[in-house]
Parts: C-alpha cells; sequence; structure tokens
C-alpha cells in the first residue's frame, strides 16, 4: 500500500510523459481528481483478478506486472514507468486484469480512481489519444518480453532486468532480493546465483546483500538480450511520438529522465 498520499503538485514540468503531453486546461482538470503517492519498495498496487480500484502514473517508481501460473510460478510480462499507466485494462473497458502488479523500484506516481478515468474516455479526446497510442507499445512490449523468456537465457534476462531497473533507478545502487529477481525472471534461485556470479567476476556489476551496481553498463549491454535494446527503442519512440499527437500551443513541459 502507499506509503505517503498527498494532494499532487500543481507545478511544472510534469514528471510522466502521459500526462505531460496534455494541455494545460486538460491537465489541470484531470489533477483535480488525482492524488500524489509514495509507493514503498514490493508493495503490491493489485493482485490478478482482483478489482482495479485506481489506476497509477509513475513520476520516479517503477512498477513490473507479473504473470503467476497454477503451479505459483510467477514471470514478468513488463514494467511501467514514467512514460506510462499502470491499469490500462481500465481504459480497455476491463474492470481486472490477469497480472499482479508490483513495485520494483519505490517512488512517487499520481493516482485516480479507476472510475474517474472512465468518465474521462471520451471519443477524440486528448486523454484518449495518448492511451491508444501507449497502448499499442505496451502490447508490443508484452509479446517481446513473452518471446524473451521462451528463447534468451537466464543469464541474458538478468542482464536485461538489471539494466531495465538500473535506469529507471535514483540512486544508481538499487536494492532486489534473489526471491523478486526469481519471481521477475520465473527461475529458481541457484540460476540467478550462478547469473549474478558470473557478471560480478566479469567486472560488470556488483552485488551483495540485495545491494547491486552496475560498474560497467557497456558491458552488461552487451550480455543482455536484444530485447533490451528492443524495448529501451520502443518506449524512446513513444516518448517522441506522443506529444506530436496533440497541438503544441498549451503543451506541458515534460521532465525527462
Amino acid at each position: 500500500m502507499p506509503a505517503k498520499i498527498r494532494k499532487p503538485e500543481t507545478g511544472f514540468p510534469v514528471r510522466n510523459a502521459i500526462l505531460g503531453a496534455l494541455i494545460r486546461t486538460e491537465y489541470s482538470r484531470l489533477v483535480a481528481k488525482m492524488e500524489h503517492v509514495e509507493l514503498e519498495r514490493a508493495a503490491s498496487l493489485y493482485e490478478a483478478n482482483q478489482k482495479i480500484e485506481y489506476v497509477y502514473f509513475p513520476e520516479d517508481a517503477l512498477i513490473a506486472m507479473v504473470d503467476t501460473m497454477d503451479d505459483g510460478r510467477t514471470v514478468e510480462v513488463g514494467v511501467i514507468g514514467d512514460e506510462g499507466m499502470v491499469g490500462i485494462n481500465i481504459f480497455l473497458g476491463g474492470v481486472t486484469t490477469p497480472d499482479k502488479a508490483l513495485v520494483q523500484i519505490p517512488g512517487g506516481a499520481l493516482r485516480m480512481k479507476s472510475a474517474a478515468l472512465r468518465s474521462e474516455i471520451r471519443f477524440g479526446s486528448p486523454l484518449q489519444a495518448l492511451l491508444l497510442h501507449y497502448t499499442q507499445v505496451l502490447l508490443t512490449v508484452i509479446s517481446q518480453s513473452v518471446a524473451c523468456c521462451q528463447h534468451h537465457s537466464v543469464e541474458q534476462r538478468f542482464a536485461r532486468l538489471i539494466l531495465t531497473t538500473h535506469d529507471a533507478a535514483y540512486p544508481r545502487e538499487f536494492t532486489m532480493t534473489h526471491e523478486f529477481i526469481g519471481s521477475m525472471l520465473g527461475t529458481r534461485r541457484a540460476g540467478i546465483s550462478t547469473a549474478a556470479a558470473h557478471l560480478q567476476a566479469l567486472g560488470l556489476l556488483s552485488y551483495g546483500r540485495g545491494r547491486i551496481t552496475v560498474l560497467d553498463k557497456r558491458g552488461l549491454e552487451k550480455k543482455a538480450c536484444e530485447c533490451y535494446r528492443f524495448v529501451k527503442n520502443q518506449y524512446r519512440g513513444l516518448r517522441v511520438q506522443v506529444p506530436q499527437l496533440l497541438s503544441p500551443s498549451e503543451r506541458l513541459p515534460h521532465q525527462r529522465r
């Protein structure tokens, strides 16, 4: 659950890319229906098949979407940071999701009630246009994650996970336990230990007591699977294209990472 809840700041720049692409009048109206929350590490925003009460627009938090099998095994199908929204099923007309949403990197987010979002989705509205484009990119990323689990090694996927988290983490050192990494990769602790030890021996990262520091990002990128670059390029393209969907006359300044 959120550690702190307060009224959102109305100043600029806006720290979420979707909200930052809105015109001032739209943002000012929407932010009145939101609240700012500080999300704690490993907190569950919602469980699988649970009614989604809120949608979240992350600022510096990073949220992992996790699928759970009948036998209890889990695997990450996507991560959402300041480029997107958590709870896209509400936008698509659903009330639940088969995924679990876990806070991977703690931090701030703006949230609004699902019912309030539904009331804002009007045909041709700025918010609808932005979320449609974001949904297209998110589905592409999820499809790539499925292929990644099937075709790439534990070490490649471990490197990809560390890089993705490193890109979002402030400060650059961050905490991830073996248990959490296992739930993201859908693999056993032994496989994680082997991958971590090898990458550490190569001088690419430091990993002890759950604390991870990337020492050689370029070298780690060479060890990661192609999915890291693919997903990063998808979200980079989203940041470029989303603001172009709306008129620039009143567009909000967005604070990029």
